[in-house]
């Protein structure tokens, strides 16, 4: 466990660095680097987890893959500050990252604890209406989605199934490791709401915004590569 805790406080002075960085300076390389080494340490603690855990390796490593795509998914995203001329690319391909690493982060929880019948009822109802909510409430949430409507729909009803199936099988089977990615799935999903204000909503949006959302995006990785230490533990 000293390797998992280890690679946790790395990973928050990581954060705590590229946070201080991007609300004194801006979007710059430096800022980059320092979030890109944030991303990589939650790949990190996951795999102090393994090490820790090595029982629940297939799930661990669907994990790996949700994590390894965020990763990617932080540097486009970043991209799109340093090059804006190819701003709607970069956006593009962090949006395509970050959707196909819940993908990812099901196919864990299916092959894990299979189909439950009313975790994906309840998984199926939230998707629809995080359809409605983009839809119906970009503009009394002074949003402007614009060409990326599309994709923000289709990104935030699979976060959305993810987080509350995810949450759903944990009630249902009382499994710790599900409960704790479950979690990170709710918080990655408050993250993105404040990441949609940031990247769509009208207005200026200063410094705290900037850090609640990626102390909120964070943590919710850092949960998701941590679900993998109790995985096999009932609560």
């Amino acid at each position: 466990m000293m390797m998992y805790y280890a690679m946790l406080l790395i990973g928050l002075i990581y954060l705590v660095l590229m946070i201080v960085m991007r609300v004194q300076h801006g979007s710059n390389w430096q800022a980059t680097v320092l979030k890109a080494f944030t991303s990589f340490f939650f790949l990190m603690t996951l795999g102090a987890a393994i090490l820790t855990e090595r029982v629940h390796l297939q799930f661990a490593v669907f994990i790996g893959g949700g994590l390894l795509l965020g990763l990617l998914g932080d540097i486009w995203l970043d991209l799109k500050y340093l090059y804006p001329l190819d701003s709607d690319i970069w956006t593009m391909m962090g949006f395509l990252m970050f959707l196909v690493g819940h993908f990812f982060y099901l196919a864990a929880v299916f092959l894990t604890v299979g189909i439950q019948a009313a975790a994906l009822i309840a998984g199926l109802v939230g998707a629809i209406f995080a359809i409605i909510f983009i839809y119906a409430g970009e503009k009394p949430m002074h949003l402007a989605y614009g060409k990326f409507k599309t994709i923000s729909a289709v990104y935030g009803s699979v976060l959305f199934f993810m987080a509350v199936y995810t949450l759903g099988c944990a009630i249902l089977l009382h499994n710790l490791g599900l409960l704790v990615m479950g979690i990170g799935g709710g918080l990655f999903l408050l993250s993105d709401l404040v990441l949609s204000n940031i990247y769509f909503g009208e207005g200026e949006h200063g410094p705290v915004w900037i850090a609640v959302n990626y102390v909120l995006y964070y943590a919710g990785q850092y949960m998701i590569a941590s679900s993998v230490l109790w995985i096999g533990d009932v609560f």
